[in-house]
């Protein structure tokens, strides 16, 4: 995708979609008047325009202050065994890890200052699921037990917990893409998480042979379905896993399918995608005017593409 000296250099390893978040984000390095910061490869050193110089400093990768103090406590407090990355928190503006906190740090602050707001923001935005009363939000979460559950350090990159309309705590655990495909790095421990599909008994019974002899990869989704699955017994909480990535996305359905349809019917509502342009936009409908005016901002950022074309005009 063609690219001015303005908005950064085009990286050759990019999808046609991939280039299209890359300029969406240089356009909006340009648009808060942040430099470039150089990134270097293996090959050469690029200048990419999602890349900025002192977003630790200035918090630009950020909608509002209070996003930015808590992504520098999450840093400061990092526990050993957490992967928020420093760097393509503060500095990455195309990552998916510093939007998620864009995108739920106003829903967190939602439900301490006005928890019945909340509560109708997220039944408005998130209707396939019975929240009577939100717990908590919490962003990039792996659980501290992980090691005894699954071994896999895959963090949610946001759980909602919540109360159905019978009292039981359940919650949502979150993915969220933008660019980034789901992955393909499979399960480190390959026998374990056989014998814990075994334990859940909610996937088709041939598929332990399958997984054995690499004709289904553990990959990322799975990977964190199982997490989710095995975190939810360990609390004694109903359990739900979704999806949320741009309706652009390319690769979101066909990944969401290859663990769907290895699911037992009755464990298929357990895992849904939803496209972020729909999360928000609900969330703009249902929500006061203060995270009207965020999320509004958000949208623009992140899924304005129209944008795209003027910039290579």
């Amino acid at each position: 995708m063609k690219s001015t000296c303005k908005y950064g250099e085009s990286y050759p390893g990019d999808t046609k979609f991939v280039a299209e978040c890359r300029l969406l984000q240089s356009i909006y390095r340009s648009e808060i008047g942040e430099n470039i910061r150089p990134y270097v490869s293996k090959e050469k050193v690029y200048l990419l325009g999602n890349y900025i110089e002192r977003g630790k400093e200035s918090g630009a990768n950020f909608l509002a202050e209070y996003i930015f103090d808590y992504a520098k406590y999450r840093v400061a407090n990092k526990k050993p065994y957490e992967t928020i990355d420093s760097d393509r928190l503060f500095n990455n503006l195309l990552s998916s890890q510093p939007m998620a906190f864009n995108l739920f740090c106003p829903l967190r602050k939602m439900v301490k200052e006005s928890p019945e707001a909340a509560i109708l923001a997220l039944r408005s935005a998130l209707p396939m699921y019975p929240i009577a009363r939100i717990i908590d939000i919490d962003l990039e979460f792996i659980p501290n037990n992980y090691k005894e559950l699954t071994g896999d350090k895959s963090a949610m990159d946001a759980i909602i917990r919540f109360e159905d309309y019978d009292g039981k705590e359940c919650f949502i655990a979150i993915e969220t893409k933008y660019s980034e495909n789901l992955g393909a790095n499979e399960a480190s421990d390959k026998t374990r998480a056989i014998e814990i599909i075994k334990q859940l008994k909610c996937f088709h019974p041939d598929i332990e042979e399958r997984i054995a002899n690499s004709k289904i990869k553990l990959t990322q989704i799975y990977r964190n379905f199982l997490l989710s699955e095995t975190y939810g017994i360990d609390v004694s909480s109903e359990s739900y896993s979704l999806i949320i990535a741009p309706k652009r996305h390319p690769s979101t359905g066909r990944e969401l399918h290859s663990l769907v349809n290895e699911l037992n019917e009755e464990y298929r509502h357990k895992v849904q995608s939803l496209s972020l342009e729909d999360f928000v936009e609900r969330l703009i409908a249902n929500c006061p005017p203060e995270y009207i005016n965020i999320y509004n901002r958000f949208y623009n950022r992140y899924l304005d593409f129209r944008k795209i074309e003027s910039a290579n005009g």
